[in-house]
């Protein structure tokens, strides 16, 4: 986390494409916000080592600048280690889970459509 940090400091988006895991790669560039934003500070709030072999979690805020306006980046990340380096694989979320509020609908439940038609039938 500190060289990947480091890294954004100084601009080096050669090592942070490297310290991606490929399939973690967003539609946003990381050289996006790299002339943006002055990186400032690293607070690294928690770090559990081996949440499974070979993975750990990294609870850190980012503070910056940006265009004479101070900001936090907060973020809870996934590491993994690969060929003895460490990787950046996700971010992770952030509270609960999202609650599913309408039950599922049976196959053979009247489609909720309104077409009067079983759902597997229709929209199933």
């Amino acid at each position: 986390m500190r060289t990947r940090y480091s890294a954004h400091v100084v601009g080096d988006t050669d090592y942070l494409d490297r310290t991606y895991l490929p399939t973690a790669k967003g539609t946003d560039s990381v050289g996006h916000e790299l002339g943006k934003r002055k990186w400032v500070k690293l607070e690294i709030h928690q770090h559990d080592m081996q949440v499974k072999p070979g993975v750990s979690h990294v609870d850190f805020s980012a503070h910056y600048t940006e265009e004479g306006h101070a900001g936090v980046m907060h973020e809870n990340s996934e590491f993994a280690e690969v060929d003895g380096a460490w990787i950046f694989t996700r971010t992770l979320r952030q509270g609960p889970a999202p609650v599913v509020n309408s039950p599922k609908v049976g196959r053979n439940d009247p489609c909720p459509c309104g077409s009067g038609k079983k759902y597997k039938k229709c929209c199933g």
